[in-house]
């Protein structure tokens, strides 16, 4: 009898309060570690499943199970080092464009900028344009009178569609490689012009037409 006074004595909110705490308690709840393809690989299982059918089905279930067993910490590494692969290849390609894609494009300045072909005329614009920040004009038009100039000491044969391929196969000069490779990439390539290629222009073309010889 005493037994089932204390039985009946118990307030049933109060064990109802008392399994909740206990339950609330970190052993009962499922490891809050992220996994961030799990919305990504589920949302691919369900398309391919619209589409293929069994093969869908197939995949979902191999999937399912694997997205569940591997740790989220593992997901984080594998998706760090496919975007790093990623990021290598299109720069890799993006570089070897810039490199190779030019040089059998013309390689003179654009001719919007101006259709002068006195290099002289060329370096007081180009000088403009530094001094009004178009950096990108400046390294265009030096690269042209640096250009009409080695054709006026007879390095090589100047013509408005000379490219930069011709002219490295002549020279042959590691200084003129290094200018041409800024005009490329700014010309051709999209790449904004900095001082430093303004600078270096100014600085290596003298250096150039040196090592190509007087007229």
């Amino acid at each position: 009898m005493s037994a089932l006074r204390a039985a009946t004595a118990v307030d049933p909110d109060a064990a109802r309060r008392a399994a909740q705490h206990i339950l609330a308690d970190r052993r009962f709840r499922p490891s809050p570690t992220p996994r961030p393809l799990r919305g990504p690989l589920r949302w691919l299982a369900d398309r391919i499943e619209n589409v293929f059918g069994p093969i869908g089905r197939l995949i979902s279930t191999v999937f399912g199970p694997l997205i569940s067993m591997v740790p989220g910490r593992v997901w984080l590494v594998a998706l760090a080092v496919v975007v790093t692969a990623i990021i290598w290849i299109v720069m890799r390609r993006r570089r070897q464009r810039l490199t190779t894609a030019p040089a059998g494009k013309a390689a003179r300045v654009a001719p919007t900028d101006t259709d002068t072909e006195d290099p002289d005329a060329l370096e007081h614009a180009a000088d403009a344009a530094e001094r009004d920040g178009d950096l990108a004009r400046a390294v265009r038009l030096r690269f042209r009178a640096g250009l009409l100039r080695l054709g006026d000491r007879g390095a090589i044969r100047y013509r408005p569609s000379v490219t930069t391929g011709e002219v490295r196969t002549t020279l042959r000069s590691q200084r003129f490689d290094d200018l041409a490779g800024t005009f490329e990439a700014v010309t051709y390539g999209g790449r904004a012009a900095g001082r430093p290629d303004v600078d270096a222009s100014r600085r290596e073309w003298p250096h150039v037409l040196e090592e190509a010889g007087r007229p």
